[in-house]
């Protein structure tokens, strides 16, 4: 804070509250020429970031400084102070176009008195309530404020992200049930009272053909079939060679039932891991029983019937394909009971899409046709997550 006392860029000031840096403290400044000057220096080093009450009282007999309210030196003056008629009380600039000082808002509250104020009359200033006290308060109001009004707003978030993904658990929860009565529904498909008591009544025929040792394989391998169903039924996903195992046994006890009547082969690429690939369990019973009962077994000897199951990868995705060359599909069936196992597994296939968050799970049925259009068997491609154990 300065004012000078003559013309031009160089001048000496007529007052001035500077910053030694040499001392780091507070120095006042009173001249009336380039010969005649007062100095006084704060008692204290000055810490930037803290508020000071500064006064400096002169006369043309003593200069004295002020620092929260107390004395830092009093000296002789023994000249008058001149002012120059072009200046004017500038806080925080030199009053020089050459050599600009800025205060950037350092002072709080100026104050100015045309008389020598006694020490009690400064440190009576020095005591009295903040002018800006209301300001401050407003000011630290609006600043803490906004900090809690920070706060609950990440605590919203917080807790809206917690419910957003409770409401995301709720839904797994959901699917994962919904899948669970899926699969419990293809189980009452696959162990129907038809399938069964066709398998009783083919182990019955074995036994009044005393064909005892076929008979036994038969219950063997039935049962076996059984209590492998019975055991992946509630689980989500099952490794390849698991759900292989399956399809042989099923096969094998339809074989035995219609005598060989068709033949069957699996073709598995080499660069499939059936042992740690896995696939939602129990995804090809459904699709095999209808291409052996409605496809294979009504060809009434047009040709050899042929199953055959390829498994390979395709854009990363493992892919079961059954095909079979029977009669095709009856569309004035597809919506009676012999489709409800079917449908059952495109309904497990859109909620694993959703449950995993992806859209690799796909079935796709294919209807194969000769030269002239004549139906001559079905393929079904079933596309898969590649998801490992």
């Amino acid at each position: 804070m300065t004012t000078k006392n003559g013309p031009g860029e160089d001048f000496i000031s007529a007052y001035s509250i500077v910053y030694d840096c040499n001392s780091k403290k507070l120095t006042s400044v009173c001249t009336k020429d380039s010969l005649l000057e007062s100095i006084i220096v704060a008692n204290d080093v000055f810490n930037f970031g803290s508020w000071y009450h500064v006064a400096i009282s002169f006369d043309g007999c003593f200069m004295s400084l002020y620092v929260n309210g107390d004395l830092q030196q009093r000296t002789k003056k023994n000249f008058e102070t001149s002012y120059s008629l072009s200046d004017s009380v500038m806080i925080g600039h030199s009053g020089d176009k050459k050599n600009e000082r800025f205060s950037q808002g350092v002072f709080d509250d100026i104050m100015y008195f045309h008389k020598v104020l006694s020490p009690q009359e400064i440190t009576d200033l020095y005591q009295i309530p903040n002018p800006n006290q209301k300001q401050l308060i407003i000011n630290a109001i609006i600043k803490y404020g906004a900090i809690i009004l920070f706060f609950i707003g990440v605590i919203i978030l917080i807790v809206f992200r917690n419910k957003k993904n409770s409401e995301k658990q709720k839904q797994q929860f959901e699917l994962t049930n919904r899948i669970s009565e899926l699969e419990l529904k293809v189980v009452k498909a696959q162990m129907n009272p038809h399938f069964i008591s066709n398998c009783l009544a083919a182990i019955q025929e074995l036994i009044y053909n005393h064909e005892i040792d076929k008979a036994g394989l038969y219950i063997s391998k039935f049962s076996y079939f059984l209590r492998q169903i019975l055991n992946y039924s509630d689980k989500n996903l099952i490794t390849i060679s698991q759900e292989l195992e399956i399809i042989k046994l099923y096969i094998e006890l339809e074989q035995l039932r219609f005598k060989n009547e068709f033949e069957f082969q699996l073709n598995i690429d080499k660069n499939i891991d059936i042992d740690n690939t896995l696939i939602p369990a129990l995804i090809t019973q459904p699709f095999i029983e209808n291409a052996i009962w409605h496809g294979l077994l009504l060809l009434n000897k047009v040709r050899n019937p042929q199953l055959v199951i390829n498994i390979f990868n395709r854009n990363g995705c493992p892919i079961i394909e059954i095909v079979d060359n029977g009669v095709g599909r009856d569309f004035t069936k597809m919506g009676n009971e012999n489709s409800k196992g079917t449908k059952l597994i495109f309904d497990k296939i859109e909620s694993l899409n959703r449950l995993f968050n992806t859209s690799n799970y796909q079935i796709e049925i294919v209807d194969l046709t000769d030269d002239s259009l004549n139906r001559i068997g079905t393929k079904i491609n079933i596309q898969l997550d590649n998801i490992k154990e």
